[in-house]
């Protein structure tokens, strides 16, 4: 072998002796790195699993269901959720509908008065002292609905003109109805009436028959809590199997 070969493989055999003692090196001190980290490793996955009182992981998608169930069945927060206020404390109210349904409704019995006396009606009285109040009855409309809901508020509006509207729900409850409006009074004694009739569905084919119930809210105009405790008791209505 020539000097010059045995010079090339010393050469050779002492840069893999160094690349080698270099890699050594990394890896201990990568190993290091790793074993003082150890303790944050461990927290982030307890924070990741819901196990420590971190923030709440937040997710963009739904499970089958709404926002609101899925967000209940996870403990996650979901975007698109809304913050569900306390319901004031309300009783449950069972009203007679027709053979086959029950009209129920909730209204807070600190706030109103029932009155289940009255024939073939029912009266919730707001307990402030006016005449505010929901008033729930049968109606029969042999002429049709859109004639009863012209005269519905007459008795009420002391000569004032009342306004048929459209078919719609009665607020946010599944129940429908035509709507009617009016106003009486003046200034501070203004009285704002609502009204909705609701056709109840028979096996009579005669028009003559047809008949229903009105539901009517009465409230100062400018008494924004009556209206809103009024509202929430017709939020609340449906109907369930008698």
């Amino acid at each position: 072998m020539s000097k010059t070969t045995k010079n090339f493989l010393l050469v050779v055999t002492m840069a893999s002796a160094i690349t080698l003692v270099v890699f050594t090196i990394q890896l201990i001190i990568l190993n290091r790195d790793a074993d003082g980290s150890g303790g944050n490793s461990i927290s982030i996955s307890a924070a990741s699993s819901g196990e420590s009182n971190s923030v709440p992981v937040v997710t963009t998608g739904t499970a089958a269901g709404n926002g609101r169930d899925s967000a209940a069945a996870t403990g996650e927060y979901q975007p698109n959720q809304t913050t569900q206020q306390p319901l004031p404390a309300s009783s449950r109210f069972e009203l007679l509908y027709n053979s086959s349904y029950t009209l129920v409704l909730h209204a807070d019995e600190n706030l109103f008065e029932h009155d289940p006396t009255m024939e073939m009606s029912d009266m919730f009285t707001y307990k402030d002292g006016g005449n505010a109040s929901l008033l729930i009855h049968f109606i029969s409309f042999p002429y049709g609905i859109q004639r009863s809901a012209e005269s519905l508020l007459t008795n009420y509006l002391d000569g004032n003109p009342s306004y048929v509207h459209v078919i719609t729900t009665i607020k946010n409850s599944p129940l429908t109805g035509l709507y009617v409006t009016g106003v009486t009074g003046t200034g501070d004694d203004e009285e704002t009436f609502e009204a909705w009739i609701h056709s109840i569905s028979d096996n009579d084919s005669a028009a003559s028959n047809d008949y229903g119930m009105a539901f009517i809210i009465r409230y100062r105009t400018n008494k924004h809590e009556q209206r809103n405790a009024l509202y929430a008791v017709l939020d609340s209505l449906e109907l369930t199997a008698a």
